[in-house]
Order: C-alpha cells, then structure tokens, then sequence
C-alpha cells in the first residue's frame, strides 16, 4: 500500500553573478564554483552586463559547402507519397488482403519510388520484355549482382502492377465481393473524388456499375 506524504519542492539551484574580473576566464571561473554546483547538480551562471563570448572560428581557414534544401518541396514530395500509398493499401483493402511493405536490403521498399522508375523505363511490360530490372535496381541505388532487379520485378507484380491494372480501366478476376467492399469501394471513390484524382474516381464508378 503507498502512502503519499506532502509534495516538498527541491530547492532552487545556485545562481552565480561573476563580475567582469572574476569572469574575464570563463572556463577558469566555471572550474572555481564546480564543488558548489556538484551539490545541485544544476547552477546558473549569470555573466556581467554586456558580455559577449568571442569568436572562436578562424574565418580565415574556415570554409563549409553550402546545401540548398527545398523545404517546401520535401514536404509535398512527402505528402505525394503518403497519398500514393494510402490508395494502394485501400486498394488491396478492397481485394480482401492487406499491405504488407515488403524489405529489400534490410531496407523498406520505397513503393512510390518503384512505380516512378518503372513507368519512366517505359512500364512494367516493357521493362519485363526489354530486361530492364537490373537498370531500375542501379537507379534505386542498389548494389548490383544480388539479384535484386529480380526481387524488385516479383513485389511489383505482386503489390503494384494489380493496382495498375485497376487505374487503367482493364479486366481483373473478380472475387466475390460482400458489403463491407462494396463500402470500402464507395470510401475510395469519395477519397479519390475529393483529392482531385477524376480519373481514379470514375474508373472507381464504372467498376461500382458493373458490381451493382
């Protein structure tokens, strides 16, 4: 059983008011009033009026590379992605099956990134046709001769190209589909409508036609 007695607040660290002579050798000072600061754990050092640490860098021999970093683009290139797969995984939602992001190099598979190099390589017919698998491997920046361009075909036929084949209006094999898809179907068409994707969402309303 806990007993909980009155709340007794810590007392207030030290605080310490050097004057110019005492802090003209900051680390020096600081050195001095260690054994009182050990006690708290915690002080406050408040230096002399005016006080301004000096410059520490030689400009001279200082020199960086600068990195420009568009923010703004980070950060719709962001949401573009985050929008890519959320419509896969409602996609697969509707096929009875959820998405599983698969590892490639101990790494997670960048699904939005795939599905870019592969439409850029001319599609995934063509890149299987041309062999182009160890081409979209080296441009995902993975090391070469591990048979990744392999591995990268098999979880794009698996996750991505059945999505594609949705978008693009052709005929998959259809399973029986119970009323929660058939909801989740109307979910995605109200999603994709709302987010501008015209194309998706009436792709999505002929689908719900034939199923009704």
């Amino acid at each position: 059983m806990w007993i909980f007695s009155e709340f007794i607040p810590p007392p207030e660290c030290p605080v310490f008011e050097p004057s110019w002579e005492e802090f003209s050798e900051p680390l020096a000072y600081i050195n001095k009033i260690r054994p009182i600061a050990q006690r708290s754990g915690i002080c406050k050092i408040r230096p002399p009026k005016d006080w301004q640490p000096p410059f520490a860098c030689e400009v001279k021999n200082f020199h960086f590379t600068p990195r420009i970093q568009r923010l703004n683009e980070l950060e719709a290139q962001t949401r573009v992605k985050l929008n890519f797969l959320d419509h896969i995984a409602k996609f697969w939602d509707l096929q009875g099956s959820t998405l599983k992001i698969p590892h490639v190099e101990r790494k997670m598979l960048d699904l939005y990134t795939l599905s870019k190099v592969v439409a850029s390589e001319g599609g995934f017919e063509l890149v299987c046709k041309e062999k182009k698998w160890a081409k979209v491997a080296s441009r995902m920046s993975y090391p070469q001769g591990k048979g990744i361009g392999s591995l990268l075909r098999s979880h794009y036929e698996r996750i991505l190209y059945p999505y594609e084949l949705f978008q693009s209006g052709a005929s998959l094999l259809v399973r029986s589909i119970n009323i929660k898809n058939l909801q989740h179907l109307v979910s995605y068409f109200h999603s994709a409508f709302d987010e501008g994707d015209f194309n998706g969402s009436y792709q999505i309303f002929i689908k719900l036609q034939l199923i009704v």
